[in-house]
């Protein structure tokens, strides 16, 4: 007597638990990958920015600034005076799912600043973010950027 051709309900049952979990793998995976890939952009960008700055500083002897004390300027795309285009072809914007913003603070004479990626008041920096150097305390660690000598406090 001959056999009929093709899989059992068990064999079959084998291979989409087998796919389902291999597909969970890949997806957790997946999300690793986006977050790393947010932060290493985030970090790309401040880090630029930072450059600008410290060019503006050498040629004009003090930091872009608009004349307050505790100024700021915030939003997913910064407008720091003075930096585009003249040091920067346009100013990077925080990455789509960041969440949060870059804020540029400056001292009144220009003396100091501070470049930080903040999030909302009412949030905690992701677990990859607060690995990093350079936590802005002043905002109860809800930040982390670069900032001249003096502008730690600001």
């Amino acid at each position: 007597m001959k056999r009929p051709s093709g899989f059992t309900i068990v064999e079959l049952l084998i291979v989409i638990v087998v796919i389902g979990i291999l597909a969970a793998i890949v997806i957790v995976a997946f999300n690793g990958v986006q977050e790393r890939s947010r932060l290493a952009s985030m970090q790309s960008d401040l880090q630029s920015i930072n450059k600008a700055i410290m060019m503006y500083h050498a040629d004009e002897g003090h930091y872009p600034y608009m004349g307050t004390t505790g100024g700021n300027v915030t939003g997913a795309t910064l407008n720091i005076p003075g930096l585009v285009p003249e040091y920067m072809a346009k100013m990077p914007r925080i990455p789509s799912g960041a969440g949060g913003y870059y804020a540029y603070i400056w001292s009144a004479n220009g003396a100091d600043y501070k470049l930080v990626r903040l999030v909302n008041t009412n949030e905690t920096l992701p677990a990859s973010e607060a690995a990093l150097p350079n936590k802005d305390t002043t905002r109860s660690g809800r930040g982390w950027g670069y900032w001249s000598p003096g502008g730690s406090g600001i």
